[in-house]
């Protein structure tokens, strides 16, 4: 049989595990709470692989490899800094976020800042900034619909049609606890696929043997391991652009779809095991790189970049083992779709309807019938998101590690003052996180958003970097966020101390305490 034989029958058996999963995760939720956030449900290590496989996402296993075909050697430095920046963000903020966001009651990350500043005006400013996760979900779409061009014969079209139409499926069903437990499984499977790529780059087995630098020998000279930067290359400009890929990153765990899963570990105690893991996994998914400098050793030729990892698979193993190959490259893939499903669904359930429309209207935002509604508009939210962004990618763009940071770099420029000083400051002010907030995505729309969408030219490489524009737009944020809190009205001392006091026995344990509300999970 054909890799594309193979491939669907694994697929078939992909998506009755995921549906299994999806209903599993049914069975688990009743409240809108559960939904969202499957508050303090899951041990650290089904959270780390979880965590792990949202952050690894399409780009990781298909746009990064595609950086590498592309660019070479030099392309390393993406998958070596962004892990680390990342599990450094994540060790600096997930056990101060759990605590505080399980006081609050808070079901996403937008809530999360708007009850923790007081302030509806940033609850939403952040719910609306966070639409732009459109772009992630649009990346993650385009790099399954290549996958399944290559490897299955699937019209690109249709595709799209199929994958999202999967996750929208399971994500409707079971919220949260589905999006926990599928990326789970999903971050399994990654792993095995990286630990197949390492083997091949050290041995050199795809160019005859030699090792390392038998591949490095294959490629062209610009692309070996001798070269670092390149003036005519905007993400690898120079030694600064490369640092503010680092600062970037940082950050990234302030997105909603990362965030909120601090909020369904089980007990702030478990928050130290969590990283570690997190931070081990997350380094070695980030060698995916080598897929791509793999590929361009063996002379795949003139093909789309971000199609190697499906290419390689196809040439190099026999139809069983790449049919069974290009799933785990759909679990990266859906690993992350399903979390950004959540988030946006999230931002219309929670952020703007339950928290902002409901009291406005003069109603109890935890009544029944208003619980019932927000379960009810995160389950449609979660198709209409993926109708949306199917729609937006009936043309597949080039390079989807620069596509996703489109949208999500004027998130990680906006939250980074807020999110971070919430959790490390006591006298961050509700003025200063919204002036953070505005000050640092108006600096990454003039200087790289702006240009993106050809409303201007801009400035090389600016107009070309986002991981530049969210750097220096993350520093402005915290900056903002410091200097205008010195100079306005704190927060009200009461509320400050109740959430900066340490966690409980019950708290690290697993025990939730949302408002006045104290439940112990199993």
């Amino acid at each position: 049989m054909s890799t594309a034989t193979f491939g669907w029958l694994y697929l078939a058996l992909f998506c009755l595990l995921m549906i299994y999963l999806g209903y599993v995760g049914m069975k688990k939720t009743v409240t809108e709470e559960d939904y969202a956030v499957a508050r303090s449900s899951y041990p650290w290590w089904v959270l780390a692989l979880a965590y792990v496989a949202t952050t690894a996402s399409g780009s990781t296993f298909m746009g990064i490899p595609g950086m590498a075909y592309k660019m070479g050697f030099k392309a390393l430095y993406y998958p070596m800094i962004y892990p680390i920046g990342i599990y450094l963000g994540s060790t600096l903020l997930a056990r101060r976020t759990k605590k505080m966001g399980d006081r609050l009651g808070s079901l996403s990350i937008p809530d999360y800042l708007g009850d923790y500043y007081q302030s509806n005006l940033i609850r939403v400013m952040a719910a609306v900034l966070g639409i732009f996760l459109i772009y992630y979900i649009m990346a993650q779409l385009v790099a399954a619909g290549q996958m399944f061009t290559v490897v299955l014969g699937l019209e690109y079209k249709y595709a799209i049609w199929f994958a999202g139409g999967l996750v929208a499926l399971y994500m409707a069903m079971g919220g949260s606890h589905s999006d926990i437990l599928t990326d789970a499984v999903q971050g399994f499977l990654m792993l095995l696929i990286v630990i197949l790529i390492i083997v091949l780059f050290f041995t050199g087995y795809p160019v005859g043997g030699g090792g390392a630098s038998a591949v490095n020998a294959a490629l062209p000279d610009n692309m070996q391991w001798t070269v670092h930067t390149d003036p005519n290359n905007p993400i690898f400009y120079a030694w600064w652009t490369i640092f503010l890929l680092f600062i970037a990153h940082i950050p990234f765990t302030c997105l909603p779809h990362l965030g909120n899963k601090f909020f369904a570990l089980r007990g702030t105690g478990a928050t130290k095991q969590f990283n570690v893991a997190a931070s081990i996994l997350g380094l070695i998914m980030g060698a995916m790189v080598f897929a791509g400098l793999l590929g361009k050793a063996m002379g795949l030729g003139d093909i789309p970049p971000d199609q190697v990892v499906p290419q390689l698979f196809t040439k190099l193993m026999p139809p069983w083992l790449g049919g069974l190959l290009s799933i785990a490259i759909l679990s990266a893939i859906v690993s992350t779709t399903d979390g950004l499903f959540m988030a946006v669904s999230q931002l219309f359930a929670n952020d703007l309807y339950r928290k902002t429309y409901v009291p406005l209207a003069g109603k109890d935002p935890n009544s029944p019938e208003v619980n019932r509604n927000a379960l009810l508009i995160g389950r449609i939210g979660v198709v209409v998101v993926g109708v949306v962004a199917i729609l937006m990618v009936r043309k597949p763009p080039a390079l989807l590690s620069i596509l996703l940071w489109v949208g999500i770099g004027g998130i990680v420029s906006a939250f980074a003052g807020p999110m971070f000083l919430a959790a490390f400051w006591h006298r961050a002010t509700r003025a200063g996180a919204i002036w953070g907030m505005i000050v640092s995505f108006a600096f990454y729309f003039w200087i790289h958003l702006g240009p993106k969408l050809g409303l201007y030219e801009g400035i090389f490489p600016w107009n070309k970097n986002p991981f530049a524009a969210a750097g220096v737009g993350a520093i402005i944020s915290v900056a903002v966020t410091y200097i205008v809190s010195l100079f306005t009205e704190p927060l009200p001392e009461e509320h400050v101390r109740k959430l900066w006091a340490p966690p409980s026995a019950g708290e690290k344990a697993g025990s939730t305490v949302v408002g006045d509300r104290t439940t112990v999970h199993a």
